[in-house]
């Protein structure tokens, strides 16, 4: 059996930020909250709640500390009615959203302010997407094109397949009728690296295992990009893998998504090579 390790894995550089910002904070503050999962990884979430981490929900009333707390905005960023809300109640905000994800925001903002009508091909139930939507509370969020008139912008979640976003692109064109057809590429271009390496491996062998959050947008993506093409495994660890029998596959891959801890991997390809 041979055995082949992704070149693109550990966290992106908008999720190590992040992360740094609430190990930072876990050290010098006397109470830490983040906004949802900083995340979304359960396992990165559990660690940093060992470490005194609370996790504040959307619809959560605001704790009774926290004019002592401090409060970390997630990666995937929040609508600004609700930092604004957030700054008057916490002692300190701190907006850790994923600087490729601000600027997602800002061009679709410009968009709008500049008189296009923005589509967004994305998961409208996704943080990400609900942040937007408070930047730009017309923007239609969806998968599906839509026959639309005039201006019109089309942009991208920063974690959707590229190629799925140019399948869109193109077919939103064909049901439009626009007098402006704007198409920006805002997907990360990190994200589209790791869909290009993990089709390569698909290709190559009878089994891929991706490492990561079930609830992780471009985890998932993953996997089903290989799916089309050979056996998949989408595991959030190693514990998942616990009595598999990897002797009945040649070839087999690990990937993992941008979430996802470096050591997560490492104990996945451990498992693998003691045959489960």
């Amino acid at each position: 059996m041979k055995l082949y390790v992704a070149d693109n894995i550990g966290f992106c550089f908008g999720v190590e930020r992040a992360l740094k910002t609430v190990e930072e904070c876990l050290e010098h503050e006397r109470s830490v909250y983040s906004l949802g999962e900083i995340v979304h990884n359960r396992n990165v979430v559990e660690r940093l709640k060992a470490k005194g981490l609370k996790v504040l929900h959307d619809n959560d009333p605001i704790p009774e500390d926290a004019k002592d707390s401090v409060l970390v905005v997630r990666a995937h960023g929040v609508a600004p009615r609700i930092l604004k809300e957030l700054e008057k109640n916490f002692k300190r905000v701190i907006d850790a959203t994923c600087p490729i994800v601000l600027k997602l925001f800002e061009r679709a903002k410009a968009a709008r302010e500049a008189g296009y009508t923005v589509i967004v091909f994305g998961d409208e139930n996704h943080d990400e997407m609900k942040a937007l939507k408070g930047h730009v509370e017309d923007a239609i969020i969806t998968t599906r094109p839509l026959a639309l008139q005039g201006r019109i912008c089309v942009l991208s979640q920063t974690t959707m397949s590229l190629d799925d976003f140019l399948s869109f692109g193109a077919e939103t064109l064909k049901v439009c009728e626009p007098t402006e057809f704007l198409f920006l590429n805002s997907v990360c271009e990190v994200t589209h690296r790791r869909e290009v390496e993990v089709k390569k491996m698909a290709f190559e062998c009878d089994l891929v295992i991706v490492v990561g959050g079930k609830n992780s947008s471009n985890t998932k993506k993953l996997a089903r990009i290989a799916s089309k093409t050979t056996r998949v495994l989408h595991v959030q660890d190693a514990s998942e893998l616990e009595g598999f029998d990897f002797k009945r596959f040649k070839k087999i891959g690990v990937t993992a998504g941008t979430s996802t801890p470096l050591e997560d991997v490492g104990l996945v390809v451990e498992r693998i090579r003691s045959g489960g």
